[in-house]
């Protein structure tokens, strides 16, 4: 297991101990039962998961930790950490969007963009832009790709 590494085999075989035991080692704190042991998340854990999670990848996060995602996740809203992954759309873009979307094939917009094609789908919608009707003719009489 991952929260292993670096304990001394005394603790460790006192941790397994507990754990086959199923006590989790509780603790007060305010009122509140706390658990203690192995798992719990240390001042180290908890500034690396405040430097880190702002910028996203919450799998990477917990590979760092030796964590599950869940955990991560759960400590950071716990915190009341949020990811800012949100790349905002320039107006250099927008233009290029409003444009081309109409006659392009999303996939290849999304491509030249360096965005997903469900980014680019969203943003259209919103803009209320909307396939030209030749480019819906066009689509319509291609032929369909063999899925195998």
């Amino acid at each position: 297991m991952c929260w292993e590494q670096g304990l001394t085999p005394a603790l460790l075989r006192a941790a397994s101990a507990t754990l086959r035991k199923g006590s989790r080692g509780m603790t007060e704190d305010k009122g509140r039962k706390l658990i203690k042991g192995p798992w719990s998340w240390t001042k180290d854990d908890i500034k690396l998961l405040r430097k880190l999670y702002p910028y996203g990848n919450t799998k990477l996060i917990a590979e760092k930790l030796c964590r599950p995602l869940t955990a991560v996740r759960q400590k950071a809203y716990d915190i009341g950490l949020k990811t800012d992954t949100y790349r905002y759309w320039p107006p250099e873009d927008l233009e290029l969007l409003v444009r081309l979307y109409p006659e392009m094939r999303t996939e290849e917009l999304a491509g030249r963009l360096g965005r997903s094609p469900g980014s680019v789908k969203t943003k259209a919608r919103q803009l209320g832009l909307r396939k030209s009707p030749s480019y819906l003719k066009a689509v319509k009489s291609r032929p369909r790709r063999q899925t195998t």
